[in-house]
Order: structure tokens, then C-alpha cells, then sequence
């Protein structure tokens, strides 16, 4: 084991579980009821309870590689993000959904790289995101020549990113609505959704407005969504 992780443990249960021992107990005696379910990206520089101000239990937390939120499908071969999600809202019963993308994702930069050799699972994930990345090639009206030039270009490279990133939240709402207990709870108006982009660089986060199609600063509690177009 590294020496590190295990010095870590250390610090932890001597710190902060000591002072928290009580809270600790209590969800063993109760069980978990978090109040929302944070999918975000498996990137080591995204910390949801940091970021969040949020403490153990009120936070279910489901990682991947880029934030992605498969459609649903009964004969899925990965149900993992779906049972997640299942789970969440029909068991723990959580009132909000968060996706938040982040900048400088690594999963969407390879979107527009080559197939790595030895990563075919990779691949296979990151096909997810292929709509994602025709629609913001779309968008910006260039040919492939074009989107070569561009992603030459530095400047133009973090832009043609940037949107990406923001365009991956964006479908990933749009593709838990086509999760049947998600869809019935939006309905019901027992559970929201909410797209966060959090910029690395500067510890902002931008929130999805659904109603000008734009990310704005999050400065207050975001508002629920509306269900989007799971198109």
C-alpha cells in the first residue's frame, strides 16, 4: 500500500472522524438519506464535497469518466450509471440531480483525439459523447479541414473545448430524462435537475439555464429544471 495513503488514513480517523464520530454513528443507526445525487467526472482535481460544502450522507455520489449519463435501456451492458441513478431517486429518494462537467476534461479533449491502442473499453465509453461533439462541430460551421486548423490553434483549441465541456452537461440532462423514475418524479415535481460547469481554474461553477440556453454564474440555489428535450 503507498505510504501516503496509508498516512492519510491515519489523519483521517485520528482528525476528522474523531470529531465527527457522532455524525458517523448516527447514519450507521440511520441509514443514508442524501439529499441529492451528484454525477460529475472521475478527474482527480473535482472534490463534489469540497466544491459542495457538504459533509458525509448528504451527498450520493456517482463518478465516471466525463460526467456521461447513458440513455436508458433495459438490455444496457453496463447498467452501472443507471442502477446508480436508479437508486438514488427510487430507493434514497433524493429531491435534486446534479451533472457537473468541469473544465480541461480530459474525456472530452479525447473526443477529438485518435483511438488510443489498449483502450478499447475506453473507446467504447467515450462513443457516448460522439453527438456531443458532432453538435458543437455543428454549431461552429467548421469542415473537418477547419476543425483541424482549430484544434492546431491554441486559443481556438481551449474554445472548441470549453463549449464542449459545457455541451456534454447539457446532453447528459437531457439523456436522464429518458430514465422512466426520473421523468415521473420531474412530473411529479418531487425532484430537480440541475447542469453545473465548474471551472478549474478559477473554483467558479456556472449553472444551465434551460430558458436562454446559456450557463450562468451560480450565485444563489439553482432552480429546477424543467424536463428537457431528451431528443
Amino acid at each position: 500500500m503507498s505510504e501516503r495513503l496509508a498516512k492519510g488514513v491515519t489523519r483521517f480517523k485520528r482528525g476528522h472522524y474523531r470529531r465527527n464520530r457522532e455524525r458517523y454513528a448516527e447514519l450507521v443507526r440511520e441509514g443514508q438519506s442524501p439529499h441529492a445525487l451528484f454525477i460529475t467526472c472521475a478527474d482527480s482535481r473535482v472534490l463534489p464535497h469540497a466544491v459542495t460544502g457538504t459533509e458525509a450522507g448528504e451527498l450520493f455520489v456517482l463518478r465516471n469518466v466525463g460526467n456521461m449519463v447513458p440513455p436508458w435501456a433495459p438490455t444496457s451492458e453496463c447498467a452501472a450509471v443507471g442502477s446508480a441513478i436508479e437508486y438514488a431517486v427510487g430507493v434514497l429518494g433524493v429531491s435534486d440531480i446534479v451533472v457537473c462537467g468541469h473544465s480541461h476534461c480530459g474525456a472530452c479533449a479525447a473526443l477529438y483525439a485518435e483511438d488510443q491502442d489498449g483502450m478499447d473499453l475506453t473507446a467504447k465509453w467515450l462513443r457516448q459523447g460522439s453527438r456531443v461533439r458532432e453538435l458543437v462541430i455543428e454549431k461552429t460551421g467548421l469542415d473537418e479541414e477547419g476543425l483541424q486548423a482549430a484544434l492546431r490553434s491554441r486559443e481556438r483549441r481551449a474554445q472548441l473545448l470549453r463549449a464542449t465541456e459545457r455541451a456534454m452537461v447539457v446532453q447528459h440532462l437531457s439523456n436522464l430524462m429518458t430514465y422512466p423514475l426520473v421523468a415521473e418524479k420531474v412530473e411529479d415535481a418531487a425532484l430537480n435537475l440541475h447542469g453545473w460547469y465548474y471551472a478549474l481554474e478559477s473554483g467558479e461553477i456556472e449553472r444551465y439555464d434551460p430558458e436562454r440556453l446559456a450557463f450562468l454564474p451560480l450565485q444563489r440555489p439553482s432552480i429546477g429544471l424543467p424536463a428537457p428535450d431528451a431528443s
